[in-house]
């Protein structure tokens, strides 16, 4: 390829831009509830984990206390989830997602589903001697773009 740089700069950034916006914008997960990726994610580590305080969701989010804690208050006021603690231990405050909230996770796995089903068809279609190279390639831009940065 004569200009595979050009190129592939050129989508990555379009790439890169696509996800920044996605990352910005809201999703409707189900009827009348619209989240930011951020919110929807503090919603799936809930569904996805029995127990979770305000420090291990936060940790699993990659996200500051005081961040996870006001997305909290924000998905608990919308009716998303309920805080709860128990009689055995008062102090530490959990998460427990209501039937609203059990909705929307339900919305966000359907959309996953529907924007994976693509990619896993192209996935299944291509080599493995292919699949490894692209994998390869996308690994040498990541550590390309980690020593800008």
């Amino acid at each position: 390829m004569e200009n595979f740089y050009q190129e592939t700069e050129t989508i990555m950034v379009r790439l890169f831009n696509c996800y920044t916006n996605l990352q910005r914008s809201k999703h409707e997960y189900c009827p009348g509830v619209e989240l930011y990726p951020s919110e929807i994610h503090a919603i799936e580590c809930i569904a996805a984990t029995r127990a979770l305080n305000l420090t291990e969701l936060s940790n699993q989010l990659g996200l500051t206390k005081g961040a996870v804690s006001k997305s909290v208050g924000k998905l608990e006021k919308i009716g998303l989830l309920r805080r709860y603690k128990y009689v055995s231990n008062q102090k530490e405050v959990y998460f427990h997602l209501t039937e609203l909230g059990v909705q929307a996770y339900e919305g966000h796995k359907r959309y996953h589903e529907a924007m994976d089903r693509v990619m896993e068809q192209y996935g299944e279609a291509v080599s493995k001697e292919k699949g490894e190279e692209i994998l390869h390639f996308l690994q040498l831009y990541l550590e390309q773009m980690q020593t800008l940065g």
